[in-house]
């Protein structure tokens, strides 16, 4: 997941520990309003759907306690 998420940046940028800036998706975007998206297999699922970018990332490395809080929100990339 990381590696399909790193080759759709560009090589300088790094949205974890960069400045607090927009990092410019090259990758698959949503047809309705252009957001980040990769193509994957959840863990229970059997089939590969689009997955926010913004999501994956927060669970990722967010903390068990700031994930479980997002975890309530709809299933929507974060803004």
């Amino acid at each position: 997941v990381l590696m399909m998420i790193a080759k759709s940046i560009h090589h300088t940028e790094d949205p974890i520990l960069g400045d607090d800036n927009c990092v410019f998706w090259y990758g698959e975007v949503t047809k309705d309003d252009n957001q980040a998206v990769i193509r994957m297999v959840k863990p229970t699922e059997d089939s590969e759907s689009l997955t926010y970018v913004n999501r994956v990332m927060v669970l990722i490395f967010s903390s068990d306690e700031a994930f479980q809080h997002l975890m309530t929100l709809p299933k929507a990339p974060f803004r």
